[in-house]
C-alpha cells in the first residue's frame, strides 16, 4: 500500500513558503549594510543562510564580533515571518549552515511569529533529512526537546499542521526499507506522549490525511515496541474509535486499520479483548459489503488468529448467517493472490480440528475450490493449501472421502512428482498420510504410487515434521509381501534406506522412534516370519544393533523398551551370528524382557510375549534355555483371548502355540489345540479383512515352526479358508494367505487338498508362484505340489468346480500382481475390527459327543 507523497499534504503554514516565496523575487547576493532589510524582508545575514554563502555569512558574523554585535546578528530576525538564522537555515534545509551556526552562541529556542521553533519548522518544511539531523543534535543541557513540538502538531486542530507533524512522526517511526530495521526513536517518542496522542487522534479527529498518519504510526509501534498494545486496547473508547473507523469511506484507513488488527491479534491477550469488545459484528459487516481484495485480506488474517483460540469462536464465525456460503461461492474463488493466501489461512484455522465444521464446508464444495489452488503458480498458495486439506481431513473419515473422490491424492503424487521445494514436499508427504487416515491399503497404494527412492530420498530434508508420515508410510509399504516382480524390503536396502531409519532412534521424539522401530522389524523380517538375512547383516553394518540394545535396556517408556525387543528378535530370527552379537552387545539381558512380561500395561504384557516368542521361533538352545527362566500360566494368555479386538486375540493365539513349553500347566498339544482353533475361528468367523490377513499372519507363521502344527491347521480345514481370502480386496491379504499355503504344501494332506482347489479355480496357483516362486531363492511351496500342476496341465484335465467365490479383486498378469476391479466404496463409519470371542477353550474343549 502507497503512502501519499509529502506534496500532497502541503501545510498552509510552511517556513519554505515564508521565507522564499514572496513573489520570486532574487535577493541581492552582495553584502551591504549588515542591518538593513531588503524588500523580501531579509537581512545580509538572512540572504547569506539562505543561498547557503558559508564565506559570505562568517565575514558577517566575523565583522559583528569585531564591533562586539555577534549576538544581535545571530538573533537578527526576518520582517513577518520573525526567522533567526538558525531557522531561517532549517526553513529552508540548509545541514551545513545550522552546523555552522551551532558553532556560535545562537539561542536554539528561539521561536517565528507562530511560536513555532527549530523542530517545529523541519517538521513544517517537511525536509526528513533536516528533521534527522536537528533531532539528533548533542544538546548538552537537554534545553531542547524535541519530540514534544511535534506532538504539539500532530495534535493541533489545524488539519495542515497536523497532518505534518503525523507524517513527520510516520517518517520518524518508520523502518528502515533496506534493512527492515526498526526506528532508534522509540524510547523517547514513546515517553514524550506517543500513547496519549495516538488516543486523543484516533478519538477525536475527523481528518483521513491525520487518521492515515495515526494508523501508520500505530502499525509500526505494535510490530516493534509490544509494551504499548495493552495501553490501547484496554482503552474501550479507542477500541470503539478503531471499530467505528473500519465504515470510513476511506479504503486506505479500512486496510491499515486491517493489518493493525491482524497484528494485535497475533497476541491470544490481546485478540480475547477485542472479541470481548465485539469485533465479530463490525468485521463480518465489512467482509460481507467490502469485496476489495487489498481491503478484506488482513481481515481474513484477523480472523484466522481470531478462531486459532478456541472452538467457541469457530463455531460463533461459521454461526453467521450466510457467511460460509459467501467465503465458497466467493472468497474461495478470488483470483487475487494476498486474498487468497489470506483466505486459504483462514479456512485452515476455521476448520482445525473441528468436524462439524469440516464436514459443513465439504458438503458444500469447499474442497473443490481449495484443491484447484494445488494448480496455482504460486508455491506459497500451493503450501497453505496443502496444509488447508490436511486441516480438513485430519481424523474425518467422511471429508478425506470426499476428498479421494474429488482426486485429492492424484493431484498431490502430481504436485509431488514436479517440485523440489522441501517444505511442500513436507507438507505434501503429512498431508497424503492424513487423507489416507486408518486405511493401511490406501497408504500402501500412495506410497508404491511415490516409489521407494523417492521416499528415502525426502528422508535427507532437514525437518522432523514429515518424519513420523514417512516412516509410517513406508512401515506400511513394507507390510506388502515380496512377488517375482516387487520386493520392498530389498529395494529399500538397495536405496540405502536403512541407515535414515536407524538415525531416527537417535530422536528426541518418542513417536518417531516407536515407528522406526516397528518399520526395522517388517524390514527384517517379512510378514509370515520370513526372515531377510540381507537387511539383517545391513542392520548390523550401520550399527544399529546398539542403539536399539540400548533403547530396550535403558529408556524409561516400556512400549518403547518392548518395541526395541521385538525388533532385535526380527534381527535375529533365523541368524545364528546376529542372535550371537545382539547376546553380546552392551549390557542386553533377556531378564529385561521378563521383566517387561509382568508389566502393568497389558499391551506391553502382550507385546513382551510375543518378543519372548519371536527370540525362540525355531530356536531350540534359547526356548530351552528360556523355558527354564520364565513360565507362563494359562490365565495370562486367558485375559487377551477373550478381548474383542482380533488382532489382540490372533496375536495370544500365536503366542501360546509358541510358547505352549512354557505353560506347565497344560499339554504342548493342549495348547496349541487351542491355539491354532482360535486362529482358525478367526479366519473364519470375523467380519473384517483385517482381521483375517492378521490371523492368515500367524498361521504362516506356525505353518513352518514344529512339525505338527501345520498337520493340526490342514486337519482345521486351513486350506480352504485360506483360498478363500484370494477374493480380498487387500493384495497384502492374497500374499500372506500364499505364504501359509505354500508352507503348507509341504504336507501331503494339505499339497492334495490345495491341488484339488487350484483345479477348480486356476488363478489360485498363479498367486502361490508369484509371492512363493522368487527369482534367486528356493521356492516356499512344495516341488511336488508344482510338479503335479505341471501333470494336471499336460494332460488338459478337466476343470472342478470351485468351491469358493469366483469374485476377484487383483488378477496374476505377468508375473505382477495387477488390481482387476475396484473394490467396494468403503463405509465412512469406523469398521469394527473386532468379532465376538468364542471360549471353545474352555472345559469341555472341543470333545467329540460320546
Amino acid at each position: 500500500m502507497s503512502k501519499p507523497k509529502s506534496g500532497a499534504r502541503t501545510p498552509s503554514h510552511s517556513a519554505r513558503g515564508s521565507a522564499s516565496s514572496r513573489g520570486g523575487e532574487s535577493i541581492d547576493d552582495g553584502v551591504g549594510s549588515s542591518n538593513t532589510y531588503d524588500n523580501n524582508g531579509y537581512l545580509p545575514i538572512h540572504r547569506a543562510v539562505f543561498n547557503g554563502y558559508e564565506v559570505t555569512l562568517k565575514n558577517i558574523l566575523d565583522d559583528a564580533l569585531k564591533r562586539n554585535e555577534l549576538n544581535q546578528q545571530l538573533e537578527a530576525k526576518t520582517e513577518k515571518t520573525e526567522l533567526t538564522p538558525l531557522l531561517l537555515a532549517t526553513a529552508v534545509g540548509r545541514i551545513q549552515i545550522i552546523s555552522f551556526l551551532l558553532k556560535y552562541p545562537v539561542n536554539i529556542n528561539a521561536v517565528d511569529v507562530n511560536q513555532q521553533g527549530i523542530v517545529a519548522i523541519a517538521a513544517l518544511s517537511q525536509n526528513e533529512r533536516t528533521l534527522r539531523y536537528i533531532i539528533e543534535l548533542p544538546v548538552a543541557d537537554n534545553s531542547l526537546n524535541v519530540w514534544k513540538p511535534l506532538f504539539k502538531l500532530f495534535t493541533s486542530l489545524g488539519d495542515d499542521e497536523s497532518s505534518v507533524g503525523g507524517r513527520a512522526l510516520e517518517l520518524l517511526t518508520r523502518p528502515k526499507a533496506e534493512t527492515n530495521q526498526g526506528s532508534i526513536y522509540w524510547q523517547p517518542i514513546i515517553v514524550n506522549g506517543l500513547i496519549p496522542a495516538l488516543i486523543e487522534i484516533l478519538n477525536e479527529s475527523k481528518n483521513d490525511d491525520v487518521l492515515t498518519s495515526a494508523y501508520l504510526i500505530l502499525l509500526h509501534a505494535i510490530n516493534e515496541q509490544p509494551r504499548i498494545h495493552n495501553d490501547l486496547i484496554s482503552n474501550k473508547k479507542v477500541f470503539s474509535s478503531m471499530l467505528r473507523h473500519t465504515r470510513s469511506t476511506n479504503k486506505e484507513i479500512v486496510t491499515l486499520i486491517g493489518r493493525l488488527f491482524a497484528s494485535l491479534t497475533k497476541q491470544r491477550s490481546l485478540g480475547q479483548t477485542m472479541v470481548d469488545q465485539s469485533i465479530f459484528e463490525p468485521l463480518m459487516t465489512l467482509i460481507d459489503k467490502e469485496r476489495s481484495p487489498e481491503v478484506i485480506s488482513s481481515y481474513f488474517d484477523c480472523l484466522a488468529n481470531i478462531v486459532s483460540y478456541s472452538s467457541v469462536y469457530q463455531i460463533q464465525i461459521a454461526n453467521y448467517p450466510f457467511f460460509l456460503q459467501l467465503l465458497i461461492d466467493h472468497y474461495l474463488q478470488e483470483f487475487d493472490l494476498d486474498l487468497s493466501l489470506s483466505v486459504m489461512n483462514f479456512v485452515r484455522q476455521l476448520v482445525l480440528n473441528n468436524q462439524d465444521i469440516q464436514n459443513l464446508l465439504a458438503e458444500n464444495g469447499a474442497c473443490e475450490h481449495i484443491l484447484g489452488a494445488l494448480t496455482a503458480s504460486s508455491k506459497d498458495l500451493q503450501q497453505i493449501a496443502i496444509e488447508t486439506i490436511r486441516a480438513f481431513g485430519d481424523n474425518n473419515p467422511q471429508v478425506q472421502y470426499i476428498m479421494i473422490s474429488e482426486n485429492a491424492l492424484e493431484q498431490l503424487l502430481n504436485l509431488l512428482d514436479k517440485t523440489t521445494v522441501a517444505s511442500l514436499q513436507i507438507a505434501i508427504v503429512c498431508t497424503l498420510w492424513t487423507l489416507c487416515g486408518n486405511s493401511a491399503s490406501r497408504k500402501r497404494d500412495v506410497a508404491t504410487r511415490i516409489g521407494v527412492k523417492k521416499l528415502i530420498s525426502l528422508y535427507n530434508i532437514k525437518s522432523e515434521e514429515h518424519l513420523y508420515a514417512l516412516t509410517d508410510i513406508i512401515g506400511e509399504l513394507t507390510k506388502r509381501t515380496a512377488s517375482v516382480k516387487t520386493n520392498i524390503a530389498e529395494e529399500i536396502n538397495r536405496a540405502v534406506g536403512l541407515p535414515p531409519i536407524i538415525r531416527l532412534l537417535t530422536l528426541n521424539n518418542e513417536q518417531l522412534v516407536l515407528s522406526a522401530l516397528k518399520t526395522l522389524q517388517l524390514l527384517a523380517c517379512a510378514p509370515g516370519y520370513i526372515p531377510n538375512q540381507l537387511n539383517q547383516e545391513a542392520i548390523v553394518k550401520f550399527d544399529g544393533i546398539p542403539f536399539i540394545v540400548a533403547l530396550m535396556m535403558h529408556v524409561k517408556n516400556e512400549l518403547i523398551q518392548v518395541e526395541a525387543a521385538q525388533t532385535l528378535a526380527c534381527i535375529a530370527l533365523g541368524n545364528t551370528q546376529c542372535l550371537t552379537l545382539i547376546e553380546t552387545t552392551l549390557d542386553f539381558s533377556y531378564t529385561c524382557l521378563l521383566k517387561l512380561i509382568q508389566s502393568k500395561n497389558s499391551t506391553v504384557q502382550l507385546k513382551a510375549s510375543n518378543a519372548l516368542a519371536t527370540f525362540i521361533y525355531n530356536n531350540q538352545r534359547l526356548e530351552m534355555f528360556l523355558a527354564r527362566e520364565c513360565q507362563f500360566s494359562f490365565a495370562y494368555f486367558e485375559k487377551f483371548l477373550e478381548n474383542n479386538n482380533d488382532h489382540i486375540r490372533c496375536a495370544a493365539a500365536f503366542q501360546i502355540v509358541a510358547l505352549a513349553d512354557f505353560i506347565h500347566e497344560q499339554s504342548q498339544a493342549m495348547s496349541a489345540a487351542i491355539g491354532c482353533g482360535i486362529l482358525m475361528d478367526i479366519l473364519r468367523l470375523s467380519r473384517t479383512d483385517e482381521a483375517k490377513s492378521d490371523a492368515a499372519e500367524c498361521i504362516a507363521r506356525l505353518a513352518h515352526m514344529k512339525p505338527s502344527i501345520p498337520h493340526a491347521l490342514i486337519a482345521a480345514n486351513a486350506i480352504d479358508y485360506l483360498c478363500d481370502l484370494f477374493s480380498s480386496t487387500n493384495d497384502t491379504t492374497i500374499g500372506i494367505a500364499s505364504i501359509a499355503l505354500g508352507y503348507l504344501s509341504y504336507v501331503p494332506e494339505g499339497q492334495r487338498k490345495l491341488l484339488y482347489r487350484c483345479r477348480g479355480e486356476l488363478d489360485i496357483m498363479a498367486f502361490l508362484k508369484v509371492y512363493n516362486c522368487l527369482p534367486g531363492t528356493t521356492p516356499r511351496m512344495s516341488k511336488h505340489l508344482l510338479e503335479a500342476w505341471d501333470r494336471y496341465n499336460l494332460l488338459k484335465l478337466p476343470k472342478l468346480r470351485p468351491r469358493g467365490s469366483n469374485v476377484r479383486y487383483f488378477k496374476v498378469l505377468a508375473n505382477s500382481i495387477e488390481r482387476l476391479r475396484a473394490p467396494p466404496q468403503p463405509n465412512i463409519e469406523k469398521e469394527s475390527i473386532s468379532s465376538n470371542p468364542v471360549k471353545f477353550y474352555l472345559p469341555p474343549i472341543r470333545q467329540k459327543a460320546n
